[in-house]
This record gives C-alpha cells, structure tokens and sequence, in this order.
C-alpha cells in the first residue's frame, strides 16, 4: 500500500508538471500577441508610458530594460516570457500559501489547486452576452501591471498569518520584514490590492486591540508599521496618477452614483464568479483549523468588492475600472483556497458529504469551462468580454 500510494504521488505529481508545462506555453503566446499589439491589452499603453519615462509601476522598469538590452522585436518576445515565469512564479507562492493552510494536502494537490485556480473563470448564465473584460476571475491576462503584483498576494497573506499566529508573543522579524517587502513590490507594481488589504487589516487590529483591552499594542503597532512603507508607495503612485500632465487630463476618485437595480447587477456580477468559493466557504470552512484565516482572506475579499461597487475614478481614467481590481488581484488566491477546500470535502464518508462535493465538482468545471476558452479564444479573433 505505502509503494502504491508513492506511485499515485509520482504520477499526480507528472500530470501536474504536464499541465503547468502546457499552460505556459498558452500563456506565452498570449502575452506575445499582447506585447505585438495584436489583441486588445493594456501592454502597448504601458510600453509606451514606460519608454517615455512616464509611468508610476515597477513593470516600466523592465520593459525599459528589455528593450533597451534586445530592441523592439525581441524586447516583446522576452517580455512575454518574463510575463510566463511571472504567472509560474505567482502558482508557486500560491502552492507555499495553501500548504501553509492545509498541512494535510499532499504536494500534488496543493500543486493542482494554484494550477487550476489560474484557469478558473465566471459562470456565463443563459441569455448573458458572452464577452471577457471585467469579469471576475483569474484568467485576466491582459493587465500586465496587475500581473505582476498578485504575484506577492499569496506571500503576503502567508507572513501576515504568521506574525498574527504569534502576535501575543515575540514576533518574528524576518517574518515582519518579508511581510513589509512583499507588499511594497506588490504595491509598487499595482496598489490596487493594499486598497483593499490595508482597510481589512487594519480594522481587524483594531477589533483585536478592543477585544484585548489594549494587550496586544505592542505588536498590532509593529505590524501596522509594516504596512507603512506600501502606504507612501501608494500615495506616490497617486500622485503620478492623478497629475494633471500624466494623461494630459486630470482624474481622481470619488464615489459612484448607483440605483438599486444596478448595485443588484453588479453582485450578480461578482456572485457568478464565485460561486465555488462561496460553495466550499459555507460547507467546509467551518470544520477547517484555517477557518480564521481564510475568514481574514474573504474579509480582504469583501472589501475589495465593496470598494469596486462604492468608488470609481474621474476624469481620463473614468471607464477604466480599475478599483475593480483589487478584487481581481485576489481571485487566484481565493480559488486556490477554494479548490483545496473541495479537495477536503471530497475525502467526506457520508452521503451527505458526497453529495455537497459533487456539487462544488459541478462548480468547479463550469469555472473551468469558461476559463479554458479565454485561454483558447485570443488565437480565433481576440477576447471576448463578458457582460450581462
């Protein structure tokens, strides 16, 4: 039986390298079509941004540096390439963060829940106008800026969890350096994730303070210092952002203008791409020792969503969107999670059980779908986007 069950790991462990191997070699030609300008992305905007000197993300310093090293041509194949082992990279911070939460899960399966959770896509609901952009899930290729930050996601929440584990004790300083590291690079690529992370966070210290009648000072102190260095990231990018001469108009942030029929479509919005997530959330996170830390995760989450449905930008980046990104920076993240929580409950006995893993299965396979075919699409006439 144990040589058995080794030859059941070495071959999931196979299927797993197969799979990532050939989505790769999607995502490569993707991005390369990106960086070509052939279909619809934001590269070309940002390239241009970052040769001008013009930009506010860490990425214009790597597109400055291809194309300055390897020219034109060749600068938009290597960043294709950086793009590809950036995406391998995020699917191996994601497996280190679902291992940390799920110690039972065996490599392979860690393995396969980052795989898959960079595939998922949204439910399309009958009678809906099949189209790509704006929708929630993790196959958002065509931001590069995005990209590169969710890539620090999962490590963030991983040395968070371990400062707040331990944070009526010593905390750990590599720990809380790491921490703070991880989420300025994050940061300096895209803020949009610490829009949503750092008010999460810093009411749950706040809850934490009241709730031990200021025991804990010390060290919630220590971890908000942490946050500080992303904070004047922010604030910088802000102001390149927001200049009245970044654009040649000016923009800024202010609050959205919704009737209740459109607030209703826009958690519909977000409903049909998390329909696993909140499945497996209800059924099998109560009974997990993670549960409170996968609730910090949803609280991130909900935030997120919270702020894409509340705020919106002015002026030349009106139509942008882009506080909806801070919920799209997690979606890998959160269907990651999701899928190692499915994989729990498949190890059910009862009926009952099967019957809820068979569902969350059924789930998992319409997000799959939908995913899959925005990976297929841009090679049969470019994106689609996905609308009600």
């Amino acid at each position: 039986m144990p040589d058995q069950n080794a030859k059941r790991a070495r071959l999931c462990l196979l299927c797993c390298a197969a799979l990532t191997v050939l989505l790769c070699c999607r995502w490569q030609r993707i991005f390369y079509l990106m960086c070509a300008d052939y279909i619809i992305s934001d590269v070309p905007a940002h390239v241009r941004l970052a040769l001008g000197h013009n930009d506010y993300s860490l990425a214009s310093w790597i597109v400055r540096g291809l194309w300055s090293a390897l020219g034109e041509s060749r600068g938009q194949t290597a960043l294709s390439l950086v793009l590809t082992v950036n995406q391998l990279l995020g699917m191996g911070a994601l497996l280190l963060l679902v291992r940390r939460m799920f110690p039972s899960l065996h490599l392979w399966e860690a393995w396969l829940a980052a795989l898959l959770a960079h595939v998922c896509g949204p439910w399309i609901f009958p009678g809906q106008r099949v189209m790509y952009l704006g929708a929630f899930n993790g196959n958002v290729l065509h931001n590069m800026t995005m990209l590169f930050s969710r890539t620090f996601v999962p490590l963030i929440f991983l040395f968070f969890f371990r400062l707040w584990d331990r944070r009526r004790e010593t905390l750990p300083v590599r720990d809380l350096l790491l921490f703070a590291l991880c989420l300025l690079l994050s940061t300096l690529f895209k803020p949009s994730f610490l829009g949503a992370f750092a008010p999460a966070v810093f009411l749950l210290l706040v809850w934490d303070f009241a709730v031990t009648r200021c025991r804990g000072f010390r060290n919630e102190f220590l971890i908000g210092l942490a946050v500080i260095p992303a904070l004047l990231a922010l604030w910088w990018s802000s102001r390149v952002l927001y200049a009245s001469d970044f654009a040649g108009t000016s923009s800024g942030a202010g609050l959205r203008a919704l009737t209740p029929a459109l607030v209703v479509l826009l958690l519909l919005k977000y409903l049909r791409g998390l329909l696993l997530p909140l499945w497996t959330g209800i059924v099998q996170e109560p009974r997990e020792e993670a549960r409170s830390h996968l609730r910090i995760v949803w609280g991130v989450l909900g935030t997120a969503i919270l702020e894409a449905i509340c705020l919106a930008e002015t002026g030349f980046r009106a139509n942008d969107g882009n506080f909806e990104w801070g919920s799209l920076t997690l979606a890998p993240t959160v269907f990651a999670l999701s899928i190692a929580l499915l994989m729990r409950l498949l190890g059910g006995k009862t009926p009952a059980a099967r019957r809820k893993a068979a569902l969350g299965i059924v789930l998992l396979l319409g997000h799959l779908a939908v995913g899959v075919y925005c990976l297929w699409r841009p090679d049969h006439g470019g994106y689609d986007w996905i609308w009600f």
